[in-house]
């Protein structure tokens, strides 16, 4: 990997950063992507995944820790591992695929 690879990822990797700082403070309050959809679709106000079997409990729910999920630093700490988890398994599928094919 070049000089001019390198200095791409580790912008792209800053910038996933800095959204993941500034998404709990500019994500609405009220979001109407997934619930509305449930809403509309009749399931329950108190539904939770925990009524479907087989069905395991997320590690960091709606990106916030289960002890305080209304503190926005936790929110930011969640996010930034998210994005990290996300870009190493990219990269490691990446170089699989990238060893195989030589």
């Amino acid at each position: 990997m070049d000089k001019k690879d390198k200095a791409l990822i580790a912008a792209a990797v800053v910038i996933c950063v800095i959204i993941c700082v500034l998404s709990p403070y500019i994500a609405s309050g009220d979001p109407d992507g997934l619930e509305k959809s449930a809403e509309d679709s009749g399931l329950d106000e108190d539904f939770s995944v925990e009524d479907i079997k087989g069905i395991p409990e997320a590690a960091m729910p709606d990106y916030a820790f289960a002890n305080d999920p209304d503190n926005q630093a936790l929110q930011i700490v969640a996010l930034v591992i998210g994005v990290l988890i996300t870009l190493g398994v990219g990269y490691g599928v990446a170089y699989i695929v990238k060893k195989n094919r030589s």
